[in-house]
């Protein structure tokens, strides 16, 4: 694992700060329910190799930015410096800024039904030897990955293709605040505050479906984050 983080104060209310992290995590069973395909049993336990893999919770990219930034109105700042009416409707606010980005988790092709005749109920399919992964102008919310590349094995026979082959989609997100507190007395402050959560109201697609039995195979119908949430709080502090 390599991680990156690189955080400075400007001068004039600036705040900046910045993280990066490349990852690869295998293993043989990573059973930390990350998605419906995070199998808790291998397929058989005559094959153990069979099971290596990418971990379910493998993220090879991820980064967040941070800015913190204190307008420059209001009570000892550059511009409407004295107190006042103008002071009290434009003067100290704050504006934060959170900007992330994401690769998807890794997810197995499942058969959907008891192919093997085992009764274990987690097996795979066979592998064509088509490569899974589409280019990115080709993936689609009808066609994330390339189905052709799994075919359900003979009854009776454990299917070939590997753990956590395909790859979801990742997250892009933009949440941004703003706020403000007012003075009422000494030691008494009334914070206003306004947040917005995926702000760019970015669909962030959810897991495709890994079943190939299931009429939706390869296809998204869900969204990983919600649209975007706007909400107001006011907080008292003493």
């Amino acid at each position: 694992m390599l991680s990156v983080k690189l955080q400075r104060r400007f001068s004039k209310g600036l705040t900046y700060l910045f993280g990066y992290t490349w990852s690869r995590s295998i293993d043989y069973g990573s059973a930390i329910r990350v998605h419906k395909t995070d199998l808790l049993f291998p397929q058989s336990g005559y094959d153990l190799r069979a099971e290596r893999g990418l971990s379910s919770f493998n993220v090879p990219h991820r980064s967040v930015t941070s800015v913190l930034y204190e307008l420059p109105f209001g009570k000892g700042r550059r511009f409407i410096s004295q107190s006042g009416a103008a002071d009290a409707v434009l003067g100290g606010w704050e504006l934060g800024s959170i900007f992330t980005l994401q690769s998807g988790f890794p997810e197995t092709v499942l058969a959907g039904r008891d192919q093997s005749n085992t009764g274990i109920g987690y097996d795979r399919v066979n592998a064509t030897g088509q490569y899974a992964l589409l280019d990115r102008g080709k993936r689609t919310v009808d066609r994330w990955f390339n189905t052709d590349a799994f075919v359900l094995q003979p009854f009776g026979t454990f299917g070939t293709a590997g753990r956590n082959t395909i790859i979801t989609p990742g997250v892009i997100q933009w949440d941004f605040s703003a706020h403000k507190d007012f003075r009422i007395v000494e030691k008494h402050t009334v914070q206003f505050r306004f947040e917005a959560f995926n702000f760019a109201n970015h669909p962030n697609w959810g897991n495709p479906e890994p079943t190939r039995t299931a009429p939706t195979f390869g296809q998204i119908r869900s969204t990983r984050t919600n649209m975007r949430e706007l909400q107001v709080a006011l907080k008292y502090m003493f």
